[in-house]
Protein backbone atom coordinates (compact mmCIF):
# COMPACT_ATOMS: atom_id res chain seq x y z
CA UNK A 1 0.00 0.00 0.00
CA UNK A 2 1.41 3.35 -1.16
CA UNK A 3 2.75 5.64 1.86
CA UNK A 4 1.05 8.70 1.31
CA UNK A 5 -2.61 7.87 1.78
CA UNK A 6 -1.60 6.63 4.86
CA UNK A 7 0.02 9.97 5.98
CA UNK A 8 -2.38 11.74 5.18
CA UNK A 9 -5.10 9.68 7.15
CA UNK A 10 -2.81 9.74 9.88
CA UNK A 11 -2.74 13.96 9.68
CA UNK A 12 -5.80 14.11 9.87
CA UNK A 13 -6.80 12.46 12.68
CA UNK A 14 -4.16 13.76 14.75
CA UNK A 15 -5.85 16.99 13.67
CA UNK A 16 -9.18 15.91 15.04
CA UNK A 17 -7.03 14.76 18.19
CA UNK A 18 -5.47 17.99 18.46
CA UNK A 19 -8.71 19.85 17.49
CA UNK A 20 -10.79 18.23 20.14
CA UNK A 21 -8.56 18.90 23.01
CA UNK A 22 -8.54 22.36 21.96
CA UNK A 23 -12.43 22.99 21.26
CA UNK A 24 -12.74 21.53 25.17
CA UNK A 25 -10.42 24.98 26.31
CA UNK A 26 -12.35 27.33 23.87
CA UNK A 27 -15.02 29.33 26.30
CA UNK A 28 -18.17 28.49 23.69
CA UNK A 29 -21.53 28.00 24.56
CA UNK A 30 -22.31 23.24 23.93
CA UNK A 31 -24.32 24.21 20.46
CA UNK A 32 -21.38 26.24 19.20
CA UNK A 33 -19.05 23.77 20.01
CA UNK A 34 -20.93 20.52 18.54
CA UNK A 35 -22.06 23.24 15.13
CA UNK A 36 -17.91 23.28 15.04
CA UNK A 37 -17.45 19.71 16.11
CA UNK A 38 -19.26 18.73 13.25
CA UNK A 39 -17.44 21.04 10.82
CA UNK A 40 -14.38 20.01 11.26
CA UNK A 41 -14.91 16.13 10.81
CA UNK A 42 -17.02 16.40 7.76
CA UNK A 43 -15.77 17.66 5.20
CA UNK A 44 -13.40 14.76 4.72
CA UNK A 45 -15.88 11.82 4.70
CA UNK A 46 -18.18 13.70 2.41
CA UNK A 47 -14.96 13.54 -0.66
CA UNK A 48 -15.52 10.27 -0.30
CA UNK A 49 -19.21 9.82 0.26
CA UNK A 50 -20.52 12.14 -2.01
CA UNK A 51 -19.38 10.87 -5.19
CA UNK A 52 -20.11 7.45 -4.11
CA UNK A 53 -23.92 8.01 -3.68
CA UNK A 54 -24.08 10.46 -6.76
CA UNK A 55 -22.50 7.29 -9.71
CA UNK A 56 -23.34 3.98 -9.01
CA UNK A 57 -20.79 2.07 -10.32
CA UNK A 58 -17.87 -0.33 -9.11
CA UNK A 59 -16.25 1.45 -6.85
CA UNK A 60 -19.06 3.24 -5.01
CA UNK A 61 -19.79 0.72 -2.46
CA UNK A 62 -16.45 1.10 -1.86
CA UNK A 63 -15.97 5.08 -1.52
CA UNK A 64 -19.21 5.20 0.84
CA UNK A 65 -18.01 2.48 3.25
CA UNK A 66 -14.53 4.55 3.10
CA UNK A 67 -16.64 7.69 3.88
CA UNK A 68 -18.46 6.26 6.47
CA UNK A 69 -15.13 4.69 8.32
CA UNK A 70 -13.48 8.26 7.79
CA UNK A 71 -16.78 9.48 9.76
CA UNK A 72 -16.31 7.65 12.61
CA UNK A 73 -12.81 7.61 13.54
CA UNK A 74 -13.25 11.11 12.70
CA UNK A 75 -15.61 11.71 15.83
CA UNK A 76 -13.82 8.84 18.02
CA UNK A 77 -10.54 11.07 17.36
CA UNK A 78 -12.15 14.57 18.38
CA UNK A 79 -13.84 12.80 20.96
CA UNK A 80 -10.73 11.17 22.31
CA UNK A 81 -9.32 14.74 21.99
CA UNK A 82 -11.84 16.38 23.82
CA UNK A 83 -11.91 13.90 26.71
CA UNK A 84 -8.72 13.87 26.77
CA UNK A 85 -8.28 17.41 27.48
CA UNK A 86 -10.93 17.25 30.21
CA UNK A 87 -9.08 14.26 32.37
CA UNK A 88 -5.95 16.77 32.26
CA UNK A 89 -8.37 20.02 33.11
CA UNK A 90 -9.57 17.69 36.11
CA UNK A 91 -6.25 16.33 36.99
CA UNK A 92 -4.89 20.15 37.83
CA UNK A 93 -7.77 21.50 39.89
Amino acid sequence: MPIIPQIVLGAYLLFLVAAGWRLFTVPWTPRIRAVTAVALVLPMPLLFILPGAMRRDVWSDVLIQLGLTLLVCGVICLAGGFSAARLRARRRK
